[in-house]
């Protein structure tokens, strides 16, 4: 009897390290540490530092659950490692990028739940060359401005998003957000609807989207703005990629339904290239922020060059110089989030910039 207990036991300890393999090949790891050391110049003063450039780490997972549908998951955050009790480091928490969990069909489509880029944000975020890095165009496009909840390149929580299958190239997405404001007596409220339509095939790549917040109140909050607004933009973008060339561009419009407020009423634009050479990237970019409000010299304009010298497909070294021109009336800087080389204390019609040289490597 005795003996027939210890078999059990010895049983029961090799079954559990395989059950637990068993639900461990349902998890993929992975994520991108991307740190670099270079200067800033706000015009009136420099600085030297190390940056964390977008690094992050998530986990993820599928179920087949058979006829073409699958369970899906997903938990990522940015981890801004140089920065761990800084001003970001709001970032450094469980759950703070692309989140959730949702069904999806090779047929019919992906339903997700949770915390997602917006179809808005995801229809032209892979024509920046500079995405993610110090000198991305979001130092520019989509912005609200900081007294009205930052980009139209959203992330926001208690999302419900639907991406369709792609058909001949061409596949759709939208998503609406909800209780996207913290009212002062702790009452939920606001919402996004975000729609985009993008085609990709034989190295073309077109996209339009369309964008819509509704602010109830102005105590805070995911987004926050001028109680009764509704603040929409939209856009297209488009792309080429042939041979080592790879060629983009997006122009955008943002407005507001009530007028005089910071940076809203203006129109933008990027032009992006890329050529590639062994194993090396040179980069070029160039981004428009026009007037706001039809009040003159508000406006302001960017320039990025950078060189990546690829050591493999997931390590690479690199160069990039940015610089921002503004206006008479504008103080446009760096410090979207892409980037913990923020710059402050740029006055009206200053010129800030930086050049950074960092390492890259994806896992």
């Amino acid at each position: 009897m005795q003996k027939k207990m210890i078999v059990l036991a010895i049983a029961a300890a090799m079954a559990a390290p395989a059950a637990f393999a068993a639900d461990a090949s349902n998890v993929t790891v992975y994520g991108k540490v991307d740190m670099a050391f270079g200067s800033t110049d706000s015009g009136t003063a420099r600085n030297t530092q190390v940056s964390s450039q977008v690094t992050k780490v998530g986990f993820k997972g599928a179920e087949d659950l058979g006829d073409g549908l699958s369970a899906i998951w997903q938990i990522e955050q940015q981890i801004d490692i140089d920065n761990a009790g800084g001003t970001n480091s709001t970032k450094n928490t469980l759950a703070s990028r692309n989140s959730f969990l949702g069904l999806k069909s090779n047929d019919m489509g992906t339903v997700l739940l949770g915390r997602h880029d917006t179809p808005y944000k995801i229809a032209t975020r892979g024509l920046d060359v500079f995405g993610d890095q110090f000198a991305d165009n979001r130092q520019l496009m989509g912005g609200l401005g900081k007294s009205v909840g930052g980009t139209m390149d959203a992330r926001p929580t208690n999302v419900v998003a639907y991406i369709s299958p792609a058909m001949n190239g061409f596949k759709a997405a939208v998503a609406y957000a909800v209780n996207t404001e913290v009212a002062t007596a702790g009452t939920d409220k606001g919402s996004i609807w975000s729609l985009a339509g993008m085609y990709d095939q034989d190295g073309i790549y077109g996209a339009v989207g369309y964008q819509t917040i509704k602010f109830t109140n102005v105590a805070g909050g995911q987004f926050f703005g001028v109680s009764g607004d509704r603040v929409s933009a939209w856009k297209i973008g488009g792309g080429y990629k042939v041979e080592a060339f790879n060629l983009g561009a997006v122009y955008e419009k943002t407005s507001s339904s009530i007028g005089g407020l910071d940076t809203l009423g203006r129109t933008n634009y990027t032009l992006a290239g890329q050529y590639n050479f062994s194993n090396n990237d040179v980069k070029l970019s160039y981004t428009h922020a026009g007037n706001t409000n039809g009040v003159g010299a508000t406006g302001a304009n960017m320039i990025g060059v950078g060189f990546d010298h690829n050591f493999s497909k997931r390590t690479s070294l690199y160069a990039q110089y940015a610089q921002i021109s503004n206006n008479a009336g504008a103080a446009y800087t760096f410090g979207t989030g892409a980037s913990t080389a923020a710059i402050a204390g740029v006055a009206a019609g200053g010129k800030p910039s930086g050049f950074m040289v960092g390492v890259k490597h994806t896992f």
